[in-house]
């Protein structure tokens, strides 16, 4: 995808994107890429990615069955679902011939409407369907079918060369109980496949994954620890029969699903498919505080100017580094605060957002030593008088913000300071308070 159209994508304006120079690699489903840019300014975009399976196999009885080149006409590592065409089909439900019927069905049916066909991956099939897995879950019966296509280069699909290659569907159960397609893939240049999917159309839900030989966990909510940093803890996946199947918890945000190989010391990008959000639908548009004003830059002291131009990049970089790795779609800050505590350390105040959770607050001091600490200071309430208030540690203050407001603040009762605009740091003291005058209303927060 160039900028251009990734600009036509979005609701609003982009000041900048950069994409890492190993994009083209990590970044691609069913040939659209996630962009991981900075400073996005909307984040309605559709995103990702089916990502490379790493890591070696290990000696257990897996659906990875070892293929030789010639058995489909290219090496594993070129036709990542190629070993899924060999041996019989496994599941509880392999036998189950009508069932194996059904998902054929399913599969066949579903290529005039995947949001694959375009690419032209159904053009030439080649062989029958097989279904390599076919199960049951505590979400209904699901399977996973294969079929080889020839395919070939043109505008909208990205491939190492044409070929022969083998296409996958995850088939779950629909609301009438009969097998449904949930989704489509083929392999990209690069990138390995979809090891995941979600099954269960209403009421319960299964996650059902295809061994592949290495080691995977899964994890079903992202955690923000209080230094700041954010991450998944992974739970080891046990594979039977080809496939390891986990009933989600009720009520699971599906967007939050991660699976990485273990141990998780990087970015896994093992895809699951069936999740809206990680298959690039729209993530209800920008939870930011303020998106619609541009880039904002806001003194919280005097005596930091310097500190200006470099705001929203230094705050962007040390919320980055620690960040979920796992993160699809970042949305970096388009405010800043910036100015000087007592000790002299460097402080800067903004927002940061990962996919379709809320957004959160965060202050980051630098002291003169070089040490960087970050603040979190939870998810915002855009609605409440002073929505940015975090309290420093170490008896350096509060950081407060609010955009277009007059900010001034008094220690137990006495004197007003003079208004600072938008965002300030309030020094630590007895019974603090705040004066927010806000289009010509005035409101009073105690700090705490």
């Amino acid at each position: 995808m160039t900028h251009t159209e990734l600009k036509q994508r979005l609701s609003m304006s982009v000041d900048d994107i950069d994409a890492p120079s190993d994009l083209a690699q990590r970044a691609r489903q069913a040939g659209s890429r996630r962009l991981r840019r900075r400073r996005l300014t909307s984040l309605t975009a559709a995103a990702l990615v089916v990502i490379a399976v790493g890591g070696g196999a290990v000696a257990r009885d897996s659906l990875l069955d070892r293929i030789r080149p010639d058995d489909v006409g290219m090496s594993a590592a070129g036709d990542p679902y190629g070993f899924l065409m060999k041996g019989s089909t496994r599941g509880d439900l392999a036998d189950d011939k009508a069932y194996l019927n059904q998902v054929v069905q399913a599969w066949q049916r579903s290529h005039a409407t995947s949001q694959n066909q375009d690419r032209g991956i159904f053009d030439n099939l080649r062989g029958e369907p097989k279904v390599a897995w076919a199960g049951t879950t505590p979400a209904g019966r699901a399977a996973v079918v294969v079929q080889q296509s020839y395919l070939r280069h043109h505008d909208n699909i990205q491939l190492d060369h044409e070929g022969i290659y083998t296409l996958a569907g995850f088939v779950g159960e629909g609301a009438d109980g009969t097998a449904t397609l949930v989704a489509d893939s083929y392999p990209a240049p690069g990138v390995g496949m979809a090891t995941g999917f979600v099954t269960g159309a209403s009421g319960r839900k299964a996650l059902v994954v295809l061994d592949t030989g290495q080691e995977v966990g899964w994890s079903h909510q992202r955690i923000y620890a209080d230094d700041g940093s954010s991450r998944h803890d992974y739970t080891p996946l046990k594979f039977e029969d080809g496939v390891s199947v986990v009933e989600l918890p009720a009520g699971v945000d599906l967007d939050a699903l991660r699976l990485s190989p273990l141990p998780a010391e990087n970015r896994g990008w093992l895809h699951i498919l069936g999740v809206p959000f990680q298959q690039g639908s729209q993530s209800g548009g920008d939870k930011r505080l303020w998106p619609e004003s541009g880039w904002l830059l806001w003194a919280m002291t005097s005596g930091a100017e310097d500190l200006r131009k470099s705001a929203l990049d230094s705050l962007d970089n040390v919320l980055e580094e620690a960040r979920d790795p796992a993160a699809y779609l970042i949305g970096s800050s388009m405010w800043a605060g910036y100015g000087r505590t007592p000790d002299g350390s460097r402080l800067l105040l903004g927002e940061h957002i990962l996919d379709s959770d809320p957004t959160r607050v965060y202050a980051v001091l630098t002291s003169k030593a070089g040490s960087t600490t970050i603040i979190p200071g939870g998810v915002p309430d855009k609605n409440a008088a002073l929505p940015v208030s975090i309290k420093l540690p170490d008896g350096q203050g509060w950081a407060v913000a609010q955009k277009d407001a007059q900010l001034s603040y008094r220690f137990e009762g006495g004197a007003w300071t003079s208004p600072r605009a938008n965002a300030s740091l309030v020094p630590a003291g007895q019974d603090v308070e705040v004066k927010v005058v806000l289009r010509g209303v005035e409101k009073i927060v105690q700090l705490r």
